[in-house]
């Protein structure tokens, strides 16, 4: 019955894994009218609308990891492989779960999400790259659409209804009886919709593996990552990891898999740089997900003192960091100089170095050393978030403030930088823009109720300035109105 769930999951949902939808509560769900009771098949717009409100309701559900070097990481993989898809105009946002089981999936309107276990477990870039690739099919090959096309027949608002008995069992300690709700909502369509989700998977393998060759990705990774998988389930017992629950692995599909790649004649391009930056991240990776800062520690010092480590200076760089969250910046800055002097501009190194003497308390120096990556890396993310949140720490929210408003927009923006953009204007003493950027905040991770009080907030704050009040009050207007739609579909 669980294998039976999780199929009807995946293709109700277009490949959304069973973790993302079994965090989220029935009544914390308000999905956007996705067509008409005629049952044709969703637009394209449609999807993103759905996929927009999805990730929404993601960020109240989930701790999604938005770290902007991680986040830049795995977003220019991602449209490495875009580029070489068979969809290149189709918008995409990856981003990565904080969670300790292994699996990925794909939402509705291009988003990818990937579990940070998954990463860890991954040895090499090409075989995230797998992963993403498949993911990345779902999406081009319209998987959803085509779902609620093939269950046309109960009209896309019976669909939802699914869904959402699906969420409310999930929800629950009796999973059964939400289950039990779908059942009785669609008994008659359920064998087609397995047979389609066994489909769909077949397809984004195939699909997955042409656009990974492409990309210039060592092929035979997919099978070998599914093999590794296939090996590890053995000591999970019943409960295998949730990447083989929402993509099942057979020794079928591994054959499948190396036939495909042996077939494909291939010369991977990746580079020691590209590689380079996949060991680092997962090094970074490690020590953010890592609940006990002195173990980190110790992993990373015996992997160098044992050699028992993918990359040698993935693994340095990982010491670094473990003994700057552990407070132990004198090692930390001896580890990442010792870095530097064989790799002087690298930007990953460059920023633990800014932010050691931002724990240390050398401001200035950090300052110095962002103004120095800034130069080599003009308009970089990562370098104007990371020393926008040292200029904070050092009380200089003015600077702050500048350099994070070139990069936002209301509506056009990151959590992060609406976040500390809030909090440089609180610092500043302007209550109205404060409240107005976390109104931005709030909206992002999907609290429409909470962006509206802010609103209001900066209105009553805002004082005699016409032109400020205009912006608040027009702003305002647009997420009641939004809200307003929601409470009546």
């Amino acid at each position: 019955m669980r294998n039976l769930r999780a199929q009807l999951i995946s293709i109700l949902a277009g490949g959304i894994a069973l973790f993302a939808i079994s965090l989220i509560k029935a009544n914390e769900i308000e999905l956007p009218e996705i067509g008409d009771r005629s049952g044709a098949t969703i637009s394209p717009e449609q999807e993103r609308d759905i996929g927009r409100e999805f990730m929404r309701q993601l960020h109240n559900s989930v701790t999604i990891i938005d770290d902007p070097e991680i986040a830049t990481y795995l977003q220019s993989l991602g449209y490495q492989l875009v580029a070489n898809s068979d969809n290149r105009g189709q918008e995409f946002t990856f981003f990565i779960v904080q969670d300790s089981t292994i699996n990925a999936f794909a939402a509705p309107g291009g988003y990818v999400g990937v579990h940070s276990e998954l990463i860890k477990n991954t040895r090499t870039e090409s075989e995230l790259a797998a992963v993403m690739a498949h993911e990345i099919a779902h999406v081009t090959q319209h998987h959803l659409a085509r779902a609620f096309e093939q269950g046309s027949r109960l009209s896309l608002p019976m669909a939802a209804a699914i869904v959402a008995a699906i969420l409310l069992g999930m929800g629950t300690q009796n999973p059964d009886a939400g289950f039990a709700g779908m059942m009785a909502a669609q008994a008659g369509a359920a064998q087609l919709q397995i047979n389609f989700t066994r489909s769909n998977e077949e397809e984004a393998d195939r699909i997955g593996m042409q656009t990974l060759i492409r990309a210039g990705f060592d092929p035979f990774a997919m099978p070998a990552f599914f093999e590794r998988l296939e090996q590890v389930s053995r000591y999970y017992g019943p409960e295998p990891p949730e990447f083989l629950s929402t993509h099942p692995v057979t020794r079928n599909r591994i054959a499948d898999a190396t036939g495909r790649a042996e077939a494909l004649v291939t010369t991977p391009q990746l580079t020691a740089r590209n590689q380079l930056q996949f060991y680092l991240m997962r090094s970074k990776l490690q020590v953010l997900t890592s609940d006990d800062k002195k173990q980190t520690v110790e992993q990373f010092s015996q992997a160098l003192k044992t050699g028992r480590y993918l990359n040698e200076e993935s693994a340095r760089y990982g010491y670094a960091l473990a003994l700057t969250r552990a407070g132990n910046q004198n090692e930390a800055r001896q580890q990442i100089l010792q870095l530097l002097k064989k790799d002087t501009d690298n930007l990953a190194y460059l920023l633990v170095l800014a932010q050691i003497e931002t724990a240390a308390g050398y401001f200035e120096t950090a300052f110095e050393i962002y103004q120095k990556t800034l130069a080599l890396y003009p308009n970089n993310y990562t370098v104007i978030i990371n020393y926008a949140s040292a200029l904070l720490q050092g009380h200089q929210p003015h600077k702050a403030r500048d350099l994070l408003k070139k990069q936002a927009q209301p509506g056009r923006g990151t959590v992060r930088i609406y976040h500390l953009l809030a909090k440089a204007e609180e610092e500043m003493g302007n209550r109205a823009e404060s409240h107005r950027w976390l109104a931005e905040y709030y909206y992002y991770i999907g609290q429409i109720g909470m962006a509206i009080k802010q609103l209001q907030l900066a209105n009553k704050a805002v004082g005699s300035n016409f032109y400020e009040r205009s912006k608040i009050e027009a702003r305002l207007r647009q997420l009641q109105t939004e809200a307003t739609g929601k409470k009546n579909s």
